[in-house]
């Protein structure tokens, strides 16, 4: 049957004050060293603003339409207009509620009434239509056109888990969150069977023994969310409500440290997808979050708002398009770079012309002190195509140094490397000794018209670069390049040769597969054993074809190329309409990857020209869930094509 929210809840002061003791347990947990005064009163405000939403009497569904953030106070406030889809067919959510699962939150320590109020909230205020059911026999008669949610359903009775079996064979899509059916109406834990068997994801445990894996780590350029590669999203530690370790079939995000480390080797996956084929012509579709609700009161409800529209929007079977982060066919790029603090040799030069072997271009930082005794083989290894950026005038941190010593310091690198005979493409890439720098350094080299510079993951979210200085025509100036990887050689150092290149490799394997930027550096005489060093080339040839191995030119060029194309894909009469902008010149001969996501698994699209004249693009099958559209070198304006979808 269907619940009108007065029947659940009447006691709105209730509500308030069990809100305003989760408001009060987060400011003790976070304290003032976690968040500036700024941000707190931004907190605050938007935190009073959702439990004025929360409490505040509702009816069951929202107006008809799908866009829009969660996170906007004085909308949040504004009066709903109530609207209750009189046509099933124009249900978009049904949202599953369970007394029995809320009695075993309740026995959790947990608020039962978060979940199902923030699904309400969520979708009122971005005018999805849903209803909320309550049994199997709603279940059964529910339309599979909506997609069934099940917010932290951790008990249901076998008849619904049945009806949820039955609603996926009918081609019905789920979006799970954190535990399902896990418990008995009992309160026993009765384990994870429903969600391998019906949801078709594992799960490994949760983050109980790894307390510093508190951040949601995003995968980028896939077909649940399209949020940047490596994006960080912190979940606060609940206790008996900690996020799951998955394993799915396909993960969007990861469960990991601020550092993006791997905890003890555990399956990572927090959030998990698939798409079940159960005859010719049915598929269900699955999303599974891999932590509660409760989260959405503590954690940026900006990026949860974004990444649950887009798995909203995937389970809908709505097509989307989006620019690759990378050139297409690849899906992450590889910087590797060397630190030459002592002069470079042969060993430096040999191991120049084995990365080009692998097609790969290499960005060697040289250090003006000593460039005298290396440029004959800096030589050698420019005419191997690799790049040469500046590595600074001596070994030395530039951190808290003064701004004048700063300035002369860059000057008299320049003048050190030009007085050696050597050439340097401009504009300079560049990378501080000892990742040595400050807010000064970084506005310097803005300045002086450094195309891109190394840094540390502290100064974005992302693994993605991102331009720190424009001209003043708008155009990027200046690039910055996060390192998201400790280098293989200090690995070593702490874990031995063999130990320490193996989990390297894993890290480096699972930085590649989140679609950032892999800086993988080492230094000039390097202490990597030949048989280890050898292990990561064998690494590198593995990944040949889904990495971009670039120069830090050509990534800050390309990145800078990007941000001047963009997409839209609008319903169409006969199907799609697919428009791309090109706002500026392109001058990269790298192809433009335009992703599409699929309405259904395997699906056959056709991408036609809306002229005669027009020809159809190339288009590269990436899975059974996307086709990318390449475009090389595209004029400046507008080109529209119509898409069909088989």
């Amino acid at each position: 049957m269907i619940l009108e929210n007065q029947d659940m809840f009447k006691c709105h002061g209730l509500i308030f004050l069990r809100s305003f003791f989760w408001l009060s347990l987060v400011i003790s947990m976070t304290g003032c060293s976690s968040l500036s005064i700024d941000k707190s009163s931004q907190f605050m405000g938007e935190f009073v603003t959702s439990i004025q939403a929360i409490s505040a009497p509702q009816e069951l569904g929202g107006e008809q339409a799908n866009q829009g953030p969660l996170h906007k106070p004085r909308q949040w406030q504004r009066k709903r207009k109530s609207f209750v889809p009189s046509d099933p067919s124009q249900v978009r959510v049904w949202l599953f509620s369970s007394l029995a699962s809320q009695a075993q939150l309740m026995r959790l320590g947990a608020d039962p009434t978060t979940g199902i109020r923030m699904w309400e909230n969520y979708l009122n205020f971005n005018r999805i239509p849903f209803v909320r059911i309550t049994s199997a026999d709603d279940i059964d008669t529910a339309k599979i056109s909506g997609v069934l949610i099940l917010p932290s359903v951790v008990v249901m009775s076998e008849s619904e888990k049945e009806a949820v079996k039955r609603w996926r064979e009918r081609g019905g899509s789920v979006l799970s969150t954190w535990l399902t059916a896990a418990y008995s109406a009992t309160g026993e834990s009765i384990g994870y069977s429903f969600m391998r068997d019906v949801l078709d994801v594992v799960v490994s445990g949760n983050t109980q023994d790894e307390i510093d894996d508190t951040y949601m780590v995003m995968k980028g350029d896939n077909p649940v969310s399209n949020s940047p590669a490596g994006l960080r999203v912190w979940l606060e530690r609940v206790p008996n409500q900690l996020p799951l370790r998955l394993i799915g079939k396909n993960e969007a995000a990861y469960i990991m440290s601020w550092s993006r480390t791997l905890g003890a080797k555990k399956p990572a996956g927090l959030i998990a997808f698939d798409e079940r084929r159960i005859s010719k012509d049915i598929t269900s579709r699955t999303v599974t979050l891999g932590f509660p609700e409760q989260n959405w009161l503590r954690s940026d409800t900006r990026q949860l708002s974004a990444i649950t529209r887009g798995a909203l929007s995937w389970l809908f079977r709505e097509p989307h398009a989006y620019v690759g982060a990378w050139p297409s066919p690849y899906q992450n790029a590889i910087l590797f770079a060397i630190q030459a603090a002592e002069p470079v040799r042969q060993a430096e030069v040999d191991i120049g012309n084995a990365y080009r072997k692998l097609g790969g271009v290499a960005t060697y930082y040289v250090l003006g002190s000593n460039i005298d005794k290396a440029v004959p083989f800096v030589e050698k290894i420019a005419a191997q195509g690799h790049e040469i950026g500046f590595y600074g005038d001596i070994f030395e941190s530039f951190d808290k140094q003064p701004e004048s010593q700063q300035l002369e310091r860059l000057e008299t690198m320049k003048k050190q490397v030009l007085k050696s005979g050597l050439k340097i493409q401009e504009p300079f890439s560049f990378s501080t000794p000892m990742n040595g720098y400050d807010s000064t350094t970084r506005r310097l080299l803005e300045e002086k018209d450094f195309g891109n510079y190394l840094s540390f993951m502290e100064l974005t979210e992302s693994a993605l670069p991102f331009v720190a200085s424009r001209n003043s025509d708008g155009s990027p100036r200046t690039t910055v390049l996060p390192r998201t990887l400790t280098s293989p050689e200090e690995v070593i150092m702490e874990f031995g040769a063999e130990d320490g290149m193996t989990s390297y490799l894993d890290s480096l394997d699972m930085s590649t597969k989140m679609g950032g930027i892999s800086v993988v550096s080492i230094p000039s005489e390097n202490l990597i054993p030949p048989e280890e060093l050898r292990r990561l080339f064998d690494k590198f040839s593995k990944l040949n074809d889904q990495s971009w191995f670039s120069s830090a030119r050509q990534i800050s060029h390309w990145w800078s190329q990007r941000e001047g194309i963009s997409v839209l894909l609008e319903p169409h009469p006969q199907g799609y309409s697919l428009s791309t902008t090109v706002t500026k010149a392109i001058s990269s001969s790298n192809s433009i990857g335009i992703w599409i996501n699929l309405p259904r698994l395997d699906s056959r699209i056709q991408i036609l020209g809306l002229t005669d004249t027009d020809k159809s693009p190339a288009v590269l099958v990436k899975d059974g869930f996307r086709v990318v559209m390449n475009l090389s070198v595209p004029a400046v304006g507008q080109k529209k094509w119509l898409i069909k979808f088989d």
